[in-house]
């Protein structure tokens, strides 16, 4: 019977960022634009673009950045963005107070984000 082998992530490569205030689709949209980009690329790329959740992503993929050249001494240059794991969090119920004192409700969505660099 073979046993199911894990695959070994090197963690000075990854990094997380857990409880954004930006929904996962919002996210995923952004990190599709990302994936596949040499590091200074994916920055510059999310720099300008004008989105709440792109200035997430930069700080993540700055993180991992971090990691990779302090932690493990790799490249700064051979790196690109391997593959960016988005997840749901927990969603956050508020009210907000309209007329003829009725009450509406509405939903802030939260998002977890999980970037892998690679060494080209």
């Amino acid at each position: 019977m073979a046993t199911p082998t894990k695959k070994i992530v090197d963690n000075n490569l990854t990094a997380t960022l857990k409880y954004a205030l930006v929904s996962d689709k919002k996210m995923s949209l952004i990190a599709q634009m990302v994936k596949g980009k040499k590091v200074d690329e994916a920055l510059t790329f999310l720099e300008v673009l004008p989105k709440k959740a792109a200035k997430f992503l930069a700080k993540v993929i700055k993180s991992a950045y971090a990691n990779a050249t302090t932690n493990a001494s790799y490249d700064g240059n051979k790196l690109y963005v391997q593959k960016i794991e988005i997840g749901r969090g927990p969603k956050i119920q508020r009210i907000r107070f309209v007329s003829r004192s009725r009450i509406s409700h509405y939903v802030k969505y939260r998002a977890f984000v999980k970037i892998f660099l690679h060494v080209k």
